[in-house]
């Protein structure tokens, strides 16, 4: 399924902050006393912390349904069982969102509701797709884990959408910690059994709002250049993004090189 998987490296500065966090700050009883409250304080605290990135996003405000989730793939599976949402998509789109639909239907349960799903930046070149004006203009869901860390220079309105994803997996290369946040217009219940008491990864929300410390586009404006010199030396075309390039029009991811460089400094 992840054919073009581009996993992320942990700069020194979030591995910093994640040890310090564990070793200093972690307290699993003071999350249990305080867990209703750093959910909330979470939840507000993301889209203005969101939008000192490059790319912003307006509308986020207008959504009733905010949920902490594993991940974005958590989020998508979830609202496409529980809103039986049967996925459109673009070519190159992230291969998740389909096999995930897949597998629901082999086990006999089908997808009826008919709705586009986009990747914004788009998981095939980070940059933004063809197709994503008339997608935000529709009941759509829209795919924010490559938003984090993201060159595009631009203001999205995503008033108009029925749902918002957005992982920190690839912003602070925590894919393994699993923390995302889900926007819905509709309310989606099993995030409602667990928003209720708070039943989330608090241990990664605690470590996320320490690395929020670092606006979205820190990394990208510190680092880009080695994102550069690496596609440069391998002939791949630049995106805004620092985890791949391009060639032929395909996805090429850089981890490999990202870890030679780390080795040598």
């Amino acid at each position: 399924m992840y054919v073009t998987a581009s996993y992320p490296i942990q700069f020194p500065e979030v591995k910093r902050v994640i040890g310090h966090y564990f070793t200093k700050i972690y307290d699993h009883n003071e999350l249990i006393k305080d867990r209703l409250g750093i959910q909330e304080r979470f939840i507000e605290n993301f889209v203005p912390w969101l939008n000192k990135g490059h790319i912003k996003f307006k509308g986020l405000k207008d959504f009733k349904y905010v949920y902490i989730t594993n991940g974005n793939t958590e989020a998508i599976t979830v609202s496409m069982l529980e809103h039986n949402l049967r996925p459109i998509v673009n070519e190159f789109e992230y291969p998740g969102i389909f096999a995930q639909a897949k597998e629901y239907a082999k086990s006999g349960i089908v997808l009826r509701n008919r709705t586009k799903f986009l990747s914004l930046p788009f998981y095939n070149d980070g940059e933004e797709h063809e197709n994503t004006e008339i997608t935000l203009k529709e009941n759509s869901f829209v795919d924010l884990a490559w938003a984090g860390g993201s060159g595009i220079k631009k203001t999205f309105d995503l008033s108009q959408v029925g749902y918002v994803a957005f992982s920190f997996s690839k912003m602070f290369g925590i894919q393994y910690h699993r923390v995302g946040i889900l926007f819905s217009k509709k309310p989606i219940n099993t995030f409602e059994i667990y928003k209720k008491e708070a039943y989330v990864n608090l241990a990664g929300v605690g470590m996320v709002n320490q690395l929020m410390s670092f606006s979205p586009s820190y990394f990208y404006d510190k680092y880009k250049y080695i994102a550069d010199e690496i596609c440069d030396k391998l002939g791949y075309e630049k995106t805004s993004s620092l985890w791949f390039g391009k060639y032929n029009n395909k996805k090429m991811p850089l981890f490999e090189e990202w870890l030679k460089h780390e080795n040598r400094n």
